[in-house]
């Protein structure tokens, strides 16, 4: 059982709907599901009643009791937060989408910690949709994301942009220079980088396009690029990263990809102390970086 799902639970049975809670949790429909339906399995009885087609939802008996337990759990937890923060300010807790986390932030991290040994770091993966409302509970102290959303209590920074490049593997013997119609989907490892980039893939693949391997964890792709017959579009800061690994080169396309941009997010009030630490060594770090532009702080 945890925050999320209770607070899943409470703004479903305020709203009378999951689309409305959604999108004031600033999450998707399914994400919200998900820990609803975690939360019930956990509880062994069904909260909500479901039928097709019904646009709004009720509770359902075990629901309606519940909603008082609920209540005092998460005003329980908000009290344990308080105390964790009031008692120490040695923790650290950061948030960041797969891609940063596999080939950028290790070491940040790292030089982090040699400067702060006194500092107890959390890490954590998230997709951008959910980073918010862990900035918005205190789950986390900062996020770093690639799809930014509006919210009033939690500040959304540029952190850098970044050029994307086409690699491809040695085996499939294309040459140094491609048009893009040359490509074929079949053998693209393809990710989701952020909405710019899908919006520009789809332009010229089509919404349609099956590809060899989609991958939401950016951990596997260094698994996946070894065999040498796949290609794909990579960040340039990741491309080089492979490019030490395996057999696969960096080749000129006749349409140039839009470039990445990353966002960090923060509370509004209480920022960590912490937070400005670590983003003056991801400056550094970014900075050493060609094709990367450093924006850190830009709303």
């Amino acid at each position: 059982m945890t925050f999320l799902e209770i607070e899943a639970f409470l703004k479903i049975s305020e709203c009378g709907s999951f689309s409305a809670a959604a999108e004031q949790l600033f999450v998707t429909q399914p994400a919200l599901g998900r820990r609803v339906r975690a939360l019930e399995e956990e509880l062994g009885y069904s909260l909500f009643v479901r039928g097709k087609g019904m646009r709004h939802v009720e509770l359902t008996r075990q629901g309606q009791a519940f909603v008082g337990l609920a209540h005092k759990w998460q005003s329980l937890w908000n009290e344990m937060q308080e105390e964790t923060i009031l008692g120490s300010t040695q923790n650290f807790y950061v948030a960041s989408v797969g891609s940063l986390l596999t080939f950028l932030l290790p070491n940040v991290f790292q030089t982090f910690m040699k400067e702060n040994p006194q500092c107890c770091l959390h890490v954590t993966t998230l997709h951008s949709v959910d980073a918010y409302s862990y900035v918005m509970n205190k789950s986390v102290d900062i996020a770093f994301i690639t799809d930014p959303q509006y919210s009033s209590q939690v500040e959304t920074h540029i952190l850098f942009q970044e050029e994307l490049c086409l690699v491809v593997g040695k085996d499939l013997k294309l040459p140094p220079k491609l048009k893009i119609g040359e490509l074929n989907p079949r053998h693209e490892i393809r990710t989701q980088w952020d909405q710019n980039f899908d919006a520009w893939h789809n332009y010229y693949f089509g919404s349609t396009a099956v590809p060899r391997v989609y991958l939401d964890e950016m951990g596997f792709m260094q698994y996946f690029t070894q065999n040498g017959d796949n290609w794909a579009f990579l960040p340039v800061s990741i491309a080089r990263s492979i490019l030490k690994t395996t057999p696969v080169s960096i080749h000129e396309l006749d349409v140039k990809p839009p470039k990445r941009t990353l966002y960090y997010l923060n509370r509004i009030q209480d920022a960590s102390p912490y937070q400005e630490l670590l983003l003056e060594l991801c400056r550094k770090r970014l900075e050493q970086e060609d094709g990367v532009t450093v924006i850190i702080g830009e709303p």
